[in-house]
C-alpha cells in the first residue's frame, strides 16, 4: 500500500521540483507574473519567497504543475538539441488546435492546468515515430 511522503521527503521532493521549474523559467525567459500564472502562486512576492526557500512545500497541483513543465522542457530538448528551437516553439504562433493562432506558451497561461496536460500529451505525440 503506498503511503504519504514523509514530510521530510515532501519538503525534498518540492524543492526539487521548485529548482527545475526556476531553471525552466529562464531557459523559457518567463516574467515573474508568466512563472506565478504557470505555477499558481498568488504574486511575485511569494513567487520570491518560494525562490528563497522561505515558503511552504508546494501543493498537490503546483506539483504537477512543475512536472508537467518539466516533461514538457524535456519533450522540447529531445526533439531539437538547439535551446532556441525549443524556446521559438513555445514562443511562436502556432496554428491549428489547440492553439488556434496563439503561442504554446500564450495557451497554457490562459488555459492553465488542462493546457499544460494538452501541450505535454501533444509533445509526447509529436515525438514518437510514425
Amino acid at each position: 500500500m503506498l503511503q504519504p511522503a514523509s514530510r521530510r521527503a515532501a519538503r525534498h521532493t518540492s524543492s526539487t521540483a521548485l529548482k527545475r521549474f526556476f531553471a525552466i523559467a529562464e531557459d523559457w525567459e518567463l516574467s515573474p507574473l508568466q512563472q506565478c500564472r504557470l505555477l499558481k502562486i498568488p504574486s511575485p512576492q511569494v513567487l520570491e519567497r518560494y525562490r528563497l526557500g522561505q515558503a511552504p512545500r508546494l501543493s498537490a497541483s503546483q506539483q504537477e504543475r512543475a512536472a508537467l513543465l518539466a516533461n514538457i522542457q524535456s519533450s522540447l530538448h529531445a526533439e531539437s538539441t538547439a535551446a532556441d528551437r525549443a524556446w521559438a516553439w513555445l514562443h511562436a504562433p502556432r496554428k491549428g488546435p489547440p492553439f488556434e493562432g496563439d503561442s504554446p506558451l500564450y495557451f497554457m497561461l490562459e488555459k492553465g492546468l488542462p493546457a499544460l496536460r494538452e501541450v505535454a500529451r501533444l509533445l509526447v505525440r509529436e515525438s514518437k515515430p510514425r
